[in-house]
């Protein structure tokens, strides 16, 4: 067991169970990280950018903002989950 730990920590592949236990913390503070920028974003533009839009483009804009911050967060967590879905699948 220990010499397992060694090598991943050396920097080679890591086993099935240390890919399936490992927690993605990077992951998980750059998903906390994209919310919190996307509610900045949010606040100014309600402040500052939207008098010259009506209620409808209002909408659309937090719509489609929130999509695309949905999106590169998605994007993030499948290219992760994408080498451990062999291991779940045994």
């Amino acid at each position: 067991m220990l010499n397992l730990r060694i090598q991943s920590v050396e920097g080679q592949s890591e086993t099935p169970k240390d890919k399936q236990k490992s927690f993605p913390m990077g992951l998980t503070v750059a998903s906390m990280v994209g919310v919190l920028v996307w509610l900045i974003f949010i606040l100014l533009f309600a402040l500052y950018w939207s008098e010259g839009f009506s209620l409808f483009q209002d909408i659309v804009v937090f719509i489609v903002s929130a999509g695309v911050m949905g999106l590169v967060i998605g994007i993030m967590w499948i290219i992760w989950g994408k080498d451990r879905m062999q291991t779940w699948s045994q």
